[in-house]
């Protein structure tokens, strides 16, 4: 992003180009107002568009815990691909390789 760039504007753009936002949910990333007004847009990509666009991971167990806000309803709505085994290799490369086909197969 440039300097003075509006965010939500330049997400939304790179979401229609590229028509997918990985979302790496993580105890830092759920407190995040950013991450929130990702999620808002491709969200609302989403409905626009009819078809997915967010793909959430998760990178520990902070997720799980939240009852509120924004995650919970992801946690609700959304089967999250569980990366927090990321550092044992053969979980991480099953995880991958199923993430993967997820986004090659919503191309």
């Amino acid at each position: 992003m440039k300097i003075g760039d509006k965010i939500r504007t330049r997400i939304d753009e790179m979401i229609h180009v590229h028509g997918k936002l990985l979302l790496v949910l993580s105890k830092d990333s759920v407190e995040s107002s950013w991450v929130e007004k990702e999620v808002e847009t491709a969200i609302e990509n989403e409905t626009t568009r009819k078809e997915t666009v967010l793909f959430p991971i998760r990178l520990d167990y902070t997720v799980m815990d939240i009852k509120t806000d924004w995650p919970a309803d992801i946690k609700r709505a959304r089967h999250i691909v569980d990366f927090k085994e990321w550092k044992d290799h053969d979980a991480y490369q099953e995880n991958f390789a199923r993430l993967l086909k997820d986004l090659k197969r919503e191309s």
